[in-house]
């Protein structure tokens, strides 16, 4: 096992928004998911359940719904009121632009710990995904827009009232030409701290 290659993919990992016109072959798609669907979970069965949207005719549907959703949401009464025509069809656009989405949901749990380990689960399910796809030059973007709320954008799309929608993935090649965004992350000692430590801050912070 190649713990540093492990490693790189995980650092140099972005979030590509950027679309390209080339298509990523279903096959593809389907190794991907079957390497993400290594993530650990701790229910009997694996928790994720994945929507695939690739053909033209599923996209339409699809943006469609998304669009209703937003009408239906009253998303659009955050914009500027001059430019919200442009933003429905900047939005619009995007979407229909997108070469291939996931949907990918996770069982709503019975209880809180249930539902804590089905959203767990799936979130490094897609993790996965993200890892796999990065390491084929293939981009992600993961989404947790308004429309994922939405029970009638639910339904609609063909997710059961049992199951919550974790992403929305956008997926795209990667245009070798395009600058990636530099990630930078807060230092270790900003958020990990040992017990006793933990422990005086609280006491002092309560006096």
């Amino acid at each position: 096992m190649d713990m540093n290659s492990i490693e790189q993919i995980i650092r140099e990992r972005r979030t590509i928004r950027t679309l390209t016109d080339q298509t990523v072959a279903l096959d593809v798609i389907y190794e991907l998911l079957e390497s993400a669907s290594y993530a650990p979970y701790h229910s009997k069965e694996e928790p994720w359940e994945v929507i695939i949207v690739s053909e033209e005719q599923e996209r339409q549907v699809f943006v469609k719904e998304i669009m209703d959703s937003y009408d239906r949401l009253d998303i659009w009464s955050r914009y500027d009121q001059q430019n919200v025509a442009k933003a429905k069809t900047r939005t619009q656009d995007y979407f229909l632009e997108v070469p291939l989405s996931l949907v990918v949901t996770a069982p709503i749990g019975e209880s809180e710990k249930s539902n804590l380990e089905a959203i767990g689960a799936v979130s490094a399910f897609i993790q996965n995904i993200q890892l796999v796809a990065w390491s084929r030059q293939i981009g992600v973007t993961w989404r947790t827009i308004p429309v994922i709320f939405d029970k009638v954008f639910k339904q609609n799309i063909g997710v059961t009232e049992e199951r919550q929608i974790i992403g929305l993935l956008d997926i795209s090649k990667i245009d070798e030409k395009q600058k990636l965004p530099i990630s930078r992350r807060n230092p270790v000692s900003q958020w990990a701290i040992g017990l006793t430590d933990k422990l005086s801050d609280f006491s002092e912070n309560n006096e």
